[in-house]
């Protein structure tokens, strides 16, 4: 199953069961749906190795995700929004953030961090 599309909200394949809906309708951080999102970014570019352009119905949805949860992360963070991560605490949010940081950084290089030297 396509992950990117099953997490990307203008996609006909958008799930309600998705890491991206369950993040934002229930304001939870899902770890296992988070996983399979993760783990389809590294088969996604071990799948693109051999070129130097990722094709745009792979990036988009990619870039989007990214960006949304950037963005939710730090609102997540400010004390005057009004969004929560729930459940979560603030020193889980920090790892979760890196290893997000770190895992779309390395798909967009290329190059994929090793999982055994990312947290948590």
């Amino acid at each position: 199953m396509n992950q990117l599309n099953r997490n990307f909200v203008l996609s006909k394949e958008f799930s309600e069961n998705s890491f991206i809906s369950i993040f934002h309708e229930s304001q939870t951080w899902n770890d296992v749906e988070y996983f399979k999102l993760e783990n389809y970014l590294y088969e996604e570019c071990e799948k693109h190795l051999s070129v130097s352009v990722i094709p745009r119905e792979v990036l988009w949805p990619a870039i989007r995700i990214y960006s949304y949860l950037s963005n939710a992360i730090g609102c997540h963070l400010d004390p005057n929004d009004g969004f929560e991560i729930i459940g979560i605490s603030q020193k889980q949010l920090y790892q979760r953030r890196e290893r997000l940081q770190l895992v779309f950084e390395g798909f967009f290089q290329g190059e994929m961090p090793a999982k055994k030297y990312i947290g948590y």
